[in-house]
């Protein structure tokens, strides 16, 4: 039986735009009609596909190019919460979409947001809780019974043992391992190679081997430079 493809666009011309679109490509459940971005030319041609205007206009955008869905791909986790209030803002109603690489494993009784992007060989086992507009780069393993609060990334290669909870706006970046049964709190970075042997509160930055806080965190800093 033949399925008609949902029509999307996507929010966010820069670095996470390439391997998004490989994702949708290689999942061929919807058809792109285009990017929105707030930065690159109206007209401009991003790895094949059309830049066809602003946030601002989402509203005449979505009659001319009849789309019924989208997804934000933009790294930063605030950046992304943003987008989304403004898109929310003008079509209340406004419907996302995931985009998780065919290689990804989904364990039983997963329960999976919207918004979400996966990248290759991600692992969600079960009874995992994985919320709206999250990240998970290249190899990512969320073991069971892990809760990722909205807003969140978890870099490639990182791995989080059972029962781990992290935080809204948080991001465990590369090749991180947490021990099982921690909190990360939210809007708190781990950043690259540490060992999380022990909770992280809110508002940190921690790294080490293990983890041992830096410094604190302000709402909204971005953790991609």
């Amino acid at each position: 039986m033949y399925y008609m493809k949902s029509n999307i666009v996507l929010f966010g011309g820069g670095n996470h735009l390439q391997y998004s679109l490989d994702i949708i490509e290689r999942e061929g459940k919807y058809n792109v009609v285009g990017i929105i971005d707030s930065v690159q030319p109206i007209g401009a041609i991003l790895f094949g596909y059309k830049v066809i205007g602003r946030q601002e206009n989402l509203s005449v955008l979505i009659t001319e190019y009849g789309f019924d869905a989208g997804l934000i791909t933009v790294g930063d986790n605030w950046i992304r919460m943003a987008i989304h209030d403004a898109i929310i803002e003008q079509l209340p109603n406004f419907r996302f979409v995931n985009a998780l690489h065919p290689s990804v494993i989904i364990g039983n009784n997963v329960q999976m947001g919207t918004g979400i992007i996966a990248m290759a060989g991600c692992i969600f086992n079960p009874g995992a809780k994985v919320g709206d507009f999250t990240f998970f780069a290249t190899g990512a393993q969320i073991e069971h019974d892990c809760e990722i609060g909205d807003y969140a990334s978890i870099s490639a290669g990182t791995i989080l043992g059972g029962h781990v909870k992290i935080g809204k706006f948080s991001a465990v970046t590369l090749n991180v391992t947490v021990v099982d049964r921690l909190t990360i709190g939210e809007n708190t970075v781990v950043g690259a190679g540490s060992l999380v042997t022990k909770s992280l509160p809110d508002n940190v930055l921690a790294y080490g081997m293990p983890a041992k806080i830096i410094r604190s965190r302000e709402a909204r800093e971005r953790f991609l430079k």
